[in-house]
């Protein structure tokens, strides 16, 4: 057989025989030696030493003592916020019932500006019945204009209106306006003996005070007797 024939052995792969071939070339086992491959490797040993430090202080938090002051800790905030939060819904209660007690007042009170339009009109239809009465004139249309007034009163009625209760009472100065004083023998003094004006009220709030004769008392004749 020729010598041609003959086949020399190839070469093995890296890796297959011999050790183990670098990567990074004939320099990977190099210490760096030029400023920027220091500087690349100071960063991945401060990087290394600082994932270290993480891992530590995880591990340390997840220490029974830590987790135990964590969970005391979250106690108190939770029970802080449980508080916050039950005073603000004190607060918004409170907030409610002031905006309900305020709408109830505004329209029980609403109508209170008609109220007083329509009292003096009423006034003159009661003094026009009074004057009719004295001059015994046209009792059928006397009669007519009560019954016009007595609705009108029906109507105020039914909004809350109730007239103020003056003769024969106890002058009360805050539902009263005293426009003169009378000696009288028979009215005690302090006492209602004559109403000039009528007053009213509107659901328990005074629309007009009742104009009064109040008592004197006693005069001096009566006094001596």
């Amino acid at each position: 057989m020729s010598q041609k024939n003959k086949k020399e052995p190839r070469a093995g792969k890296s890796g297959e025989s011999g050790a183990p071939r670098c990567d990074a070339g004939p320099d990977c086992d190099k210490e760096p030696s030029t400023p920027e491959e220091r500087m690349f490797a100071q960063a991945g040993e401060e990087q290394t030493s600082d994932a270290l430090e993480q891992m530590a202080r995880q591990e340390q938090s997840l220490s029974l003592p830590a987790l135990l002051q964590r969970l005391e800790e979250a106690g108190k905030e939770a029970e802080k916020n449980r508080d916050l939060y039950l005073r603000a819904v004190a607060d918004l209660d409170t907030y409610r019932r002031k905006v309900q007690r305020e709408k109830e007042e505004l329209a029980k009170f609403a109508v209170a500006p008609l109220i007083e339009e329509m009292l003096q009109p009423l006034d003159h239809l009661e003094m026009a019945i009074e004057a009719a009465k004295a001059a015994n004139e046209a009792p059928s249309l006397t009669t007519g204009v009560e019954m016009v007034c007595s609705q009108v009163n029906k109507i105020l009625e039914n909004y809350g209106v109730k007239e103020v209760c003056a003769e024969g009472m106890q002058f009360n100065p805050q539902l009263e306006d005293c426009v003169a004083h009378e000696p009288s023998d028979e009215v005690p003094e302090n006492v209602v003996i004559k109403v000039m004006r009528r007053g009213y009220t509107l659901n328990g709030r005074l629309v007009r005070p009742a104009s009064v004769v109040v008592s004197s008392g006693p005069s001096d004749g009566g006094k001596n007797k």
